[in-house]
């Protein structure tokens, strides 16, 4: 692969790894609720997710997904299910009250309970395989061996990585603001609000495409 193809991929990653989602979202509000370090070790569940995606596209998955629009529609239905449930979850999550202790507080959850949610978040959107599937095309030499889209998946990963590591350290600044109870409350509604209107979107996207 020539360098100025190599580049004009990796910007496109960029440009699509940066592009607000559910992803950025949740990344967004862990690193607002808990630190952005420990936002980071769970994005790396997302990776994960993207990369399998990525993988799945390379081996031709996305080819079936079209021949079978069926089973393309339940997954993305089942995607949009559980950003939705996922939304939810942070609308009715509880919060600490005003002046109580800090023993009071709900216990922050563990390091596999978000990585397993960052993951799930990732994989829930089967339009990424799609995604990926027009991409590679665009970017894969004539000839090329299993080396090239190794390269291409990994490359997705790191650029992804880099890209949301900024929007969690982006996020540190406004820790201070959102640390009193009133505005923590709010900011995690507003973060449930948006994922269910995500998933919704998601969920009317599928079905007009039907």
């Amino acid at each position: 692969m020539e360098f100025s193809s190599y580049l004009a991929y990796v910007l496109v990653s960029a440009a699509q790894s940066a592009t607000p989602g559910p992803s950025t979202l949740f990344l967004v509000n862990n690193a607002l609720a808990l630190g952005w370090r420990r936002a980071l070790g769970a994005l790396s569940g997302d990776l994960v997710a993207i990369g399998l995606l990525a993988t799945l596209s390379v081996v031709g998955v996305g080819a079936l997904l079209v021949a079978c629009p069926i089973a393309f529609m339940a997954l993305r239905l089942l995607g949009a299910s559980y950003v939705i449930w996922l939304g939810w979850s942070y609308i009715r999550s509880p919060s600490p009250q005003e002046g109580a202790p800090a023993t009071a507080t709900a216990p922050a959850p563990s390091g596999m309970a978000l990585w397993l949610q960052s993951f799930g978040v990732g994989v829930s959107n089967p339009k990424a395989v799609l995604f990926f599937a027009a991409l590679f095309p665009q970017f894969i030499p004539a000839e090329s061996g299993p080396s090239v889209l190794a390269v291409l998946v990994v490359t997705f990963v790191i650029v992804k990585l880099i890209v949301l590591g900024g929007y969690a350290l982006g996020a540190r600044p406004l820790v201070r603001l959102f640390r009193g109870t009133e505005h923590a409350r709010r900011g995690r509604r507003l973060t449930g609000i948006i994922f269910v209107v995500f998933g919704a979107l998601m969920i009317w996207s599928a079905l007009s495409a039907s």
